[in-house]
């Protein structure tokens, strides 16, 4: 069962978790205190949540070009939308790879933006109830008739390994697993948009309870016990990406941080 510690800040994510291992100092920006996002945002996060909305609009029925030009619209810079529209060819071949996937594939369920969550004993619960521990969202799902789960989550940014957001889709299993008791392997993968491809790694049910739980627990108590002494800031590479970059005197500091000029060859 969990600490007292993760209990009392509970509900976590994923994002949550990685928030507090980062930066005990954003996390409480964010977390705690609720501080509003002094820039509304990085042009990349606002790019990203506009593929995000075109992707959601076209899988749910929207024809792909009016779901690209009503994500387009809530950009607030010509720099912005240039970024994104370099991006959109990819939401409609995106859609016709999952219409062919569908038509191939005895699919039962398709799910677009579903939410999941678990209480402490990781049984499955709503994802805004009071009990609510550890809980997240599915940008896309499918459900197999064969007892196969798929899950997709959508990255605007450039390609990277599948390592990197391990921890975020072996959370999808952990909070699929008590929901979908029939499941007994779930694919996780990541969609590429800017190059248009696809990552898969592929987990079975047995390895879920007995490691992917366990493993979600422990990040979360580590999660915990970094956020325990207070708002403390940890500089790094980060703070220039960060949201709270512009009020924070750490980060402030580091940027500015003055640079020793090298010192000259005497042969020159």
């Amino acid at each position: 069962m969990p600490s007292i510690r993760a209990r009392a800040l509970a509900p976590w994510s994923a994002s949550k978790v990685q928030t507090a291992l980062r930066c005990p100092r954003e996390f409480y920006y964010r977390y705690i205190d609720k501080v509003p996002d002094p820039e509304g945002g990085s042009p990349e996060s606002r790019i990203g949540k506009a593929i995000h909305s075109a992707l959601e609009k076209a899988l749910t029925g929207t024809p792909p070009r009016d779901a690209v030009d009503e994500a387009r619209a809530d950009l607030p810079s010509d720099t912005e939308r240039t970024r994104y529209d370099r991006l959109t060819d990819q939401v409609a071949s995106f859609v016709e790879r999952i219409d062919a996937f569908r038509r191939r594939h005895r699919v039962s369920r398709q799910m677009v933006e579903y939410t999941l969550a678990v209480r402490e004993d990781f049984t499955t619960t709503q994802f805004h109830s009071k009990d609510a521990f550890f809980r997240g969202v599915i940008d896309l799902g499918f459900l197999y008739d064969d007892g196969k789960l798929a899950v997709v989550d959508h990255k605007s940014g450039e390609r990277r390994t599948s390592l990197s957001f391990q921890d975020q889709l072996e959370g999808y299993a952990v909070l699929a697993a008590p929901m979908f008791r029939f499941v007994r392997s779930v694919y996780l993968g990541v969609y590429w948009v800017s190059e248009d491809v696809m990552d898969w790694s592929k987990v079975s049910m047995t390895e879920v309870s007995q490691a992917l739980v366990p493993r979600a627990l422990a990040n979360i108590e580590a999660a915990a016990l970094a956020v325990d002494d207070g708002p403390r800031p940890a500089p790094s590479d980060w703070c220039l990406f960060c949201s709270y970059r512009s009020i924070c005197p750490a980060a402030h500091d580091l940027l500015l941080e003055p640079v020793e000029p090298e010192p000259r060859d005497p042969d020159w």
